[in-house]
């Protein structure tokens, strides 16, 4: 059996498909690795494969290289759906999408995939019957179990696997602290995985995700580190400072609604007394 078989379908194949002026020749010694044996001769070579993720983030999704068409669009996410120019391939890799808590959303979501003809990675194909099945046991087998946090992580990964000479990211922030404490750290070791084997990786510099997370240790005595804690200090103390105060208010104003309360009860029960 052919040991690139498990890997099913790499983008190559995909552009192939499309007519014979498409042909795929990586000037990557590693890419040609991934290549399965082809006797054929191409009619055309087009330069090395380029795959541009684009994700929801507007701070630089519409930065994406959608009229290059040098570049490969690899697209995730419901927030995307009918919006995104030009789509080569849209990554669901989610399975709760008709979850009742989801449904709302993931049922239109759904039967919006049903309808596109560009190749579609999701867990297995039972919601979206023309669905590719992402390559998990292989990946997970290659990659380990620790990193796969995100669809990105997903994404670059297969990207990896395809040869890709370089991979751009736009549209990909994992700025929250939700995403940052448990997506960013996957997200950073395929953005380094991709960069150790040779494949040139950008990041708009709109992108919170290009920034790398500190040095533990190192990065507290830095000028920044320094000016960082400092700050965040000052604005402990003012903030206690201030309920410190609102405290004293509230006691103060309990204090005469209390008053105002006696006053209210002498004006009701003995105002007479004058007569």
């Amino acid at each position: 059996m052919n040991e690139y078989a498990k890997i099913t379908p790499r983008m190559t194949d995909i552009l192939e498909a499309r007519g014979p002026e498409f042909k795929v020749v990586y000037d990557n010694p590693d890419a040609l690795k991934m290549a399965p044996p082809s006797d054929e001769t191409p009619a055309a070579v087009v330069k090395p494969l380029k795959i541009a993720l684009v994700g929801t983030a507007p701070s630089s999704r519409d930065l994406a290289p959608f009229n290059d068409p040098s570049w490969t669009i690899w697209v995730c996410s419901p927030g995307n759906m009918g919006i995104i120019p030009r789509v080569d391939a849209w990554f669901e890799i989610h399975s709760n999408l008709l979850f009742p808590e989801c449904k709302s959303y993931g049922e239109p979501y759904i039967n919006w995939l049903k309808q596109q003809t560009f190749p579609i990675y999701m867990q297995d194909q039972r919601m979206v019957p023309n669905a590719t099945p992402y390559p998990i046991q292989e990946m997970v087998a290659k990659y380990g179990k620790y990193f796969f946090t995100s669809s990105f992580a997903y994404m670059m990964a297969l990207a990896i696997e395809q040869g890709a000479s370089e991979i751009a990211l736009f549209g990909i922030d994992m700025a929250s602290k939700d995403e940052y404490i448990l997506q960013r750290p996957g997200g950073h070791f395929f953005m380094q995985t991709a960069a150790m084997k040779g494949i040139k990786v950008l990041i708009p510099n709109e992108s919170d995700l290009g920034q790398p997370p500190a040095l533990y240790g190192y990065s507290d005595s830095t000028p920044f580190g320094r000016k960082v804690q400092m700050r965040k200090q000052e604005l402990k103390n003012r903030i206690e400072g201030m309920k410190a105060e609102r405290s004293k208010l509230d006691h103060g104003i309990t204090y005469l609604e209390g008053a105002l309360e006696d006053v209210d009860y002498f004006e009701g029960i003995w105002s007479g007394v004058q007569t």
